[in-house]
């Protein structure tokens, strides 16, 4: 018996992060040759996945799915350590390569955003997260959803700027702008 689309679906996503790790196959890669390196037939990734960039955006967003479990483990950290630990999670070099990744696909969602709806769909998580802690911490709710947005553009702005030109100065800009959170207004 065949198992459901959707558990087919997983279990490669699993083989995906079991070969490759959480920053998934290289963007260089060829549908043929990820599915050579897990040992499936590449039509079986294409049925699952549709094409190389879905894959990517499927893998990059369970990995982020994980990622806010691990960063917003605490459900009562309210904005402003939420911030710092968003930044602290992602500005870790560990993660250089699927930071890498998260923005390679994400040139290529300005072009093909359909390509990518999957994916574009997903970034709103922690944004999401942030807003509640916004909530929590006393903001109204229009307040909470523009600094989540804020926070969210400014931290991703901020490691994509660590990428670049990684120096002190990126991780010192982050703290300044992670202070001045506590600071503003709610």
């Amino acid at each position: 018996m065949r198992s459901p689309i959707g558990e087919g679906r997983e279990r490669l996503l699993q083989a995906l992060f079991d070969e490759f790790g959480e920053s998934g196959p290289s963007p260089n890669l060829s549908m043929r040759q990820v599915a050579e390196r897990i040992g499936v037939h590449h039509t079986l990734l294409t049925y699952h996945f549709g094409s190389r960039p879905s894959l990517l955006g499927a893998v990059l967003s369970e990995a982020r799915r994980r990622d806010n479990l691990v960063i917003a483990a605490d459900d009562q950290l309210g904005f402003v350590p939420l911030c710092r630990s968003i930044w602290t999670f992602y500005s870790n070099a560990a993660h250089d390569d699927r930071t890498r990744a998260f923005f390679h696909l994400v040139g290529l969602a300005v072009y093909a955003d359909d390509a990518f709806q999957e994916f574009v769909a997903d970034l709103d998580d922690l944004a999401r997260t942030l807003e509640a802690a916004a909530l929590h911490d006393g903001s109204t709710a229009t307040d909470a959803r523009q600094r989540s947005v804020m926070a969210i553009a400014c931290l991703r702005g901020l490691l994509l700027q660590r990428l670049l030109t990684p120096g002190p100065e990126v991780d010192a800009a982050a703290e300044r702008f992670i202070t001045s959170l506590a600071a503003s207004p709610t």
